[in-house]
């Protein structure tokens, strides 16, 4: 690390002289600085220790629930093994480790889109809870509870990004007509024959609701982009 001294002839460098504005009576707190820091909101507002509780009990349980595929996988062929003996899945034949293997595949596949399928469903259904219809408009941290709740919603759907490794679950989805399904169960207006991140990679649409995207192809961009077009 190399650390390097600014000064000019030995004067401390000014970078930035701030606001002009010197009047102490003037209150420059931010709307979240009113709602967090001062509890100056109309609604309560989550105090730290409590964001910081949800924050690691959601981490936790994400990372438990996408570890479980092994052990469902393990009771799965557990369950072949004794309901289905006749099939001789388990017999010692020279084959056997290719039909243990297949079957612990096809046991993971399933395991694995289901547990994908319940995240989605569960992201759907905590939005509508804890979010509700969106609605065009200024929403400030201290008038208006939606930031918190926004905030909230995001950190229960950790577990939509956690699974299938990099890209999360929607990864896989990119331009099809599943993940045009699922931003539309969120309250996107998306019209026929619309493909959704078609180059194959997810970008972020955290707020669907206010999205209208009309019969049309609409191919992968970046995020910065995503927002400008469809602000």
């Amino acid at each position: 690390m190399i650390l390097t001294c600014l000064s000019d002839h030995g004067e401390a460098i000014c970078f930035k002289r701030g606001s002009p504005n010197t009047n102490s009576d003037v209150d420059t707190m931010t709307p979240f600085g009113n709602a967090f820091y001062k509890r100056r909101a109309n609604y309560f507002v989550y105090p730290y220790p409590l964001v910081l509780l949800i924050n690691l009990s959601v981490a936790g349980l994400s990372a438990t629930y996408w570890s479980i595929s092994a052990v469902a996988a393990a009771q799965l062929l557990r369950q072949f093994q004794i309901h289905l003996p006749g099939l001789h899945f388990f017999s010692e034949q020279w084959y056997q480790f290719g039909t243990l293997y297949g079957l612990i595949a096809c046991s993971f596949i399933v395991v694995l889109n289901l547990q994908a399928l319940i995240a989605m469903v569960w992201v759907i259904v905590t939005k509508w809870l804890v979010i509700g219809r969106r609605r065009e408009g200024s929403c400030a941290w201290d008038e208006s509870s939606y930031c918190q709740r926004w905030q909230l919603h995001l950190t229960l759907s950790r577990p939509l990004y956690k699974g299938y490794s990099n890209g999360g679950i929607l990864a896989p989805l990119t331009g099809s007509a599943y993940i045009v399904w699922f931003f539309r169960a969120l309250g996107a207006n998306i019209g026929r024959n619309v493909s959704i991140f078609a180059g194959g990679r997810a970008g972020l649409l955290t707020e669907p609701d206010l999205v209208e995207v009309r019969h049309l192809f609409l191919p992968i961009l970046p995020y910065s982009d995503l927002h400008t077009a469809w602000r």
